[in-house]
Formats: C-alpha cells, structure tokens, sequence
C-alpha cells in the first residue's frame, strides 16, 4: 500500500493480564512492511487501537485503509 494511510486495530488478549496497548503495534506493522504490504509504517497518520474481550487464543484485527485529502 502507498500514499497516507489509516490504521484501526482491535486486540482480544488470551487472558485477562494487564497489557500495555502502545506495545502491540510494533510487530504486526513490522510484519506487514516485511512481508511487502506497507511501504513503510511512518505513512500512518491516524492509528486507532481498540482492547477486546478476552478470547481463547488471542486475537489481533487489522483494517488499513487509505486517507482520502
């Protein structure tokens, strides 16, 4: 993806320990300018997480869309 993006996130932990949001987007946008999907991540300009109900597991929803000027 190029050009100025947006980004919201919804994490669903495993359990219900006490997580710091902020560290969990490092990974995941690393992985995704990796794998070729980002050209970097500073072309985020609106970063929106959102803490999820606990499921079995873990979870983590990406939606990345383009900002529109």
């Amino acid at each position: 993806m190029s050009g100025r993006l947006a980004i919201k996130v919804i994490a669903e932990p495993p359990d219900k320990r006490r997580r710091d949001l902020d560290n969990i987007l490092k990974a995941p946008l690393d992985a995704l300018t990796h794998a070729g999907v980002l050209m970097d991540d500073e072309q985020f300009d609106e970063i929106n997480i959102v803490r999820g109900q606990p499921v079995s597991g873990g979870r983590l929803g990406v939606k990345i869309y383009p900002i529109m000027h």
